[in-house]
């Protein structure tokens, strides 16, 4: 049986995306940096490191591969805005590699990227689908957008079938992100049910679309499933539904005092004089495009998220969801 390529397959989206591919009985070839597997026994599942950078080290990754799904990535904003040519070798140079290695294999592999809609910058209207213009105003999203265009450039060369998913604001009980400026729902729903305050900067009033970790599972699983889709294209992946900050952290207080009969304050603080003007931005996707060519759709509101997270990390193990607490505006 061929195996699916995932790379970040440790990562807080590709653990998802695994159990569900696992779930449906694929053979899956799970890449990551660390030197050590998880011991899950399962023959279904083949667990390599390797240095996604080297152009060798792809071709031994796609021998009998049906499919890529690349996830990983260095998300750290403020460190690729400290070291732009670092962070174009950990999340560009693999695209790069990728690509001659593909072209190398022949046969046009299908691949599915996980990108971001921060692409389109901080100022535009709402909602944004993919006609928005791009505007990039960090080196995150630059070197994302350039590894947008090397996979469509090659999958109109016929090297590849690939396809970008921007992603909104992914958030639900899984895994932990070890960046400190992302997870910015993960985090603050794991301070509340711990009984810490929650901060917000200023009103809270900047708005975001937050989209379940389920439902972005599905929308990669679709990608991976529908030939149509691998165009080289990117798509937007959202809920199309946007609210303040301040409104989801109320939510999150409220749902974490139902939880643990725990009330927790909300205190604003001011912004800081570093903050990105990336995090200032107001954000509601359209994910519609999508939607009509593979009939997904995000099932869980926001609210019904916060609410599932407290009941699934209830019975996790301790430290589950640990780690710094982002930004407030991220």
């Amino acid at each position: 049986m061929s195996a699916i390529v995932i790379t970040g397959a440790r990562g807080y989206v590709g653990t998802a995306l695994v159990r569900r591919l696992a779930s449906e009985g694929r053979r899956l070839r799970l890449v990551s940096r660390a030197a050590s597997a998880p011991a899950d026994g399962s023959a279904m599942l083949e667990h390599v490191q390797a240095d996604l950078r080297d152009e060798t080290s792809w071709a031994a990754l796609l021998q009998d591969a049906v499919a890529v799904v690349h996830l990983s990535s260095r998300t750290d904003l403020r460190a690729a805005e400290a070291d732009s040519a670092g962070d174009d070798a950990l999340n560009v140079a693999p695209v790069r590699a990728l690509v001659r290695a593909a072209e190398r294999r022949g046969g046009a592999l299908p691949v599915v990227f996980a990108s971001t809609v921060t692409i389109v910058g901080a100022m535009h209207a709402n909602p944004v689908d993919e006609q928005m213009p791009d505007n990039p105003c960090s080196v995150y999203d630059r070197h994302k957008r350039d590894c947008e265009t090397i996979l469509r450039d090659a999958t109109h060369r016929g090297v590849l079938r690939a396809c970008s998913l921007r992603l909104s604001n992914v958030y639900g009980a899984g895994t932990t992100s070890i960046n400190a400026n992302r997870g910015l729902l993960n985090s603050i729903m794991r301070r509340a049910g711990q009984g810490e305050d929650l901060t917000v900067y200023g009103d809270g009033a900047c708005i975001r679309d937050f989209t379940f970790l389920g439902d972005v599972v599905d929308a990669f699983f679709r990608a991976l499933e529908q030939e149509h889709t691998r165009d080289g294209a990117h798509y937007v992946i959202a809920s199309g539904r946007g609210h303040t900050l301040l409104d989801a952290f109320e939510m999150v207080a409220q749902a974490a005092f139902l939880r643990t009969g725990r009330r927790v304050a909300i205190r604003h603080v001011p912004e800081p004089a570093d903050l990105h003007a990336i995090e200032r931005r107001d954000f509601v996707g359209d994910a519609r495009l999508f939607q009509t060519l593979t009939g997904w759709q995000p099932q869980v509101d926001l609210a019904s998220g916060i609410r599932d997270y407290y009941e699934t990390m209830n019975d996790a193990a301790p430290g589950a969801q640990s780690g710094r607490v982002p930004n407030a505006a991220a």
